[in-house]
């Protein structure tokens, strides 16, 4: 189960913009053209999201430096010790379900269309009861940790951004979301030039998110 829980952690970060950027004078391939600049940092892309998650990721971490956000192990062993308690409690019922759901296909008194249902749900179960077996690898740990670290941080920074800028949040997969305090900070940003978007055809895709209601839940 942590396999999926890694799979889908790491597409939620990459979603919340939260991959690790170091600095540098460029990023991207040097054949694309120069979309925006960040910070210290010069886009090279043909793809606005891209562009975006780059922007977004090292705005966040020099959010993060300024007001000296960072978790400590003590939140992150918290963290992954409730993570693991609800992963346990996942596999439990799990394993109540699968169980409840053989008896009823043994019993073989439900109709057919049902009988297939239950009989692709059980399939999945035990896809997700392999994924368990294969779960006691070296790797795992120390990616939990990292996204344990990634996770804490990211909430600790909507949290400040919150708290400064107010405004509507939105509900996300991974928690709560600050949309109008990131937008407020993003056109703050941009105004002092700490970012600039060079790709004009650029500029509206980066905003949409931040300002198209009818893609969020408040």
């Amino acid at each position: 189960m942590r396999h999926l829980v890694l799979s889908f952690c790491t597409v939620t970060i990459l979603s919340m913009f939260a991959t690790q950027i170091h600095a540098g004078e460029s990023y991207g391939n040097s054949e694309d053209p120069v979309v925006a600049k960040v910070l210290d940092t010069q886009i090279r892309t043909q793809d606005p999201e891209e562009m975006q998650y780059v922007i977004m990721q090292k705005l966040f971490n020099h959010y993060a430096l300024q007001n000296s956000i960072e978790a400590s192990q003590e939140d992150i062993d918290i963290y992954l010790a409730s993570l693991n308690q609800q992963m346990s409690d996942d596999r439990k019922a799990r394993a109540v379900r699968k169980s409840k759901i053989q008896q009823l296909l043994e019993a073989g008194s439900i109709p057919a269309e049902e009988t297939k249902q239950l009989q692709s749900e059980l399939d999945t179960l035990e896809q997700l009861y392999k994924l368990d077996l294969e779960d006691d690898t070296e790797a795992a740990p120390k990616e939990m940790q990292v996204i344990a670290r990634t996770f804490i941080e990211q909430w600790m920074i909507n949290k400040a951004l919150y708290q400064q800028y107010g405004g509507r949040i939105i509900f996300q997969q991974t928690g709560p979301e600050p949309l109008d305090a990131i937008h407020d900070y993003l056109i703050e940003q941009q105004k002092k030039g700490a970012f600039k978007i060079l790709e004009k055809s650029f500029e509206a895709p980066f905003w949409e998110y931040f300002v198209t209601d009818s893609k969020h839940s408040f």
